[in-house]
């Protein structure tokens, strides 16, 4: 295991507190990749989650067997061509955020009506 997969892994692992960030009620146990390995994704906070489940099972599962809805209804898996640190991600915990390199997130701010 390489300093920066041990690095990701520790961050990841202390900003889900051993809880699923998909669900919030099953204890975590999969580092999941947002952006998968065999496109690129690197060993980096913000292109992880700490899932439920495994391959088939629990939040892990979800993103396996529908991938776009993993996207594009909770920033869970992601393009290559994506960047982990603008695309939001639906945090069991703390609704809409922004992933960091640190193994940090903020809250998205949500958009003003400018027409209203």
């Amino acid at each position: 295991m390489s300093a920066e997969e041990r690095r990701a892994r520790k961050l990841v692992r202390a900003r889900s507190g051993g809880v699923c960030e998909g669900c919030g009620q099953a204890p975590a146990t999969n580092y999941s990749h947002r952006i998968g390995r065999g496109v690129g994704g690197r060993w980096c906070p913000s292109n992880a989650l700490d899932l439920c489940g495994s391959g088939i099972t629990g939040c892990h599962g979800y993103v396996g067997a529908r991938p776009k809805a993993a996207r594009d209804e909770r920033g869970w898996r992601l393009r290559s061509t994506d960047d982990p640190l603008t695309f939001p991600v639906l945090h069991a915990v703390h609704g809409l955020v922004l992933l960091d390199a640190d193994g940090g997130f903020r809250p998205v701010e949500p958009i003003e009506d400018v027409a209203a």
